[in-house]
């Protein structure tokens, strides 16, 4: 029987705005970041929105792959019908469910927009999710590097998100993850990826040891660099996991990116190097 033990904690700031239009989720076995998008009407609506939708899917020991498809579904066409008038409210998602791959604990990524999940293993540290943002594309295109693309003027500028005039269905990526006891994920909204680099995030998540003193220092070191953007960060443990994987992380495997339909029918195969 599968079984997966988790730990989260959580930190939040308003920065230097007027409002925190950041919204969260860690009941496992759900945890994730939706960020409300600045420069339309009531963001923080949509984002709470999204994070209700996921609600029902707590207590559960695992997410199947359908219930997390649906439940995008559902969070795509309620933040949607919210716009009315001039209002347009728009957010984005990033997080995990803890999933089970037949009898394997897994963890299914899900990604809309330019909030990120980050896995940290003994594989090492790695961006899971990739960005939907007009900079990830000119980087993917090499016309920006990756550190020209923090202070370009598309910085905040999103290309998928719930909401916002994209209608009421809109696709996730999705990942799938084998489990291993010791993984560790972070969850942030760009207010802390935007203002602190990969390796300074990297450092903190592998040396601290508390979930809760791990989120922390990271919003407060979005904070000394100089963000002023919402930031939230959810900080997730895996402490311990059954059955476990035929091959570890100490090989450097890792799991495909699972296509439209995430489903338990899909199996993951193995990426060497």
């Amino acid at each position: 029987m599968a079984r997966a033990l988790a730990r989260s904690g959580w930190a939040t700031d308003i920065g230097m705005r007027e409002l925190n239009e950041d919204a969260y989720l860690a009941d496992s076995p759900v945890f994730l970041v939706s960020d409300g998008m600045g420069g339309y009407a009531a963001g923080e609506v949509a984002s709470q929105t999204a994070v209700r939708c996921f609600r029902p899917l707590t207590g559960y020991e695992f997410v199947t792959g359908e219930q997390l498809e649906a439940t995008i579904a559902d969070a795509a066409r309620e933040v949607d019908a919210l716009a009315h008038a001039d209002k347009t409210p728009g957010c984005t998602l990033s997080g995990i469910v803890l999933s089970r791959q037949g009898k394997f604990p897994c963890a299914r990524v899900f990604n809309i927009g330019d909030s990120r999940t980050y896995h940290l293993s003994g594989a090492g540290f790695s961006q899971v999710t990739r960005d939907h943002s007009e900079v990830q594309k000119l980087v993917d295109a090499g016309r920006l590097s990756v550190e020209e693309a923090r202070y370009s003027r598309y910085r905040n500028v999103i290309t998928r998100a719930l909401g916002a005039r994209s209608g009421p269905s809109v696709r996730a990526d999705t990942f799938l993850l084998p489990l291993n006891m010791g993984d560790r994920f972070v969850i942030c909204s760009d207010g802390l990826s935007g203002s602190v680099r990969e390796e300074e995030i990297a450092e903190i998540a592998r040396y601290m040891e508390d979930t809760k003193e791990t989120a922390e220092t990271l919003v407060q070191r979005a904070l000394g660099a100089g963000t002023t953007d919402n930031v939230t960060v959810v900080v997730v443990d895996i402490l311990d996991c059954a059955p476990q994987w035929e091959y570890s992380d100490s090989n450097g495997i890792t799991v495909s990116a699972a296509p439209r339909s995430a489903r338990d029918d899909t199996v993951p195969r193995q990426l060497r190097g």
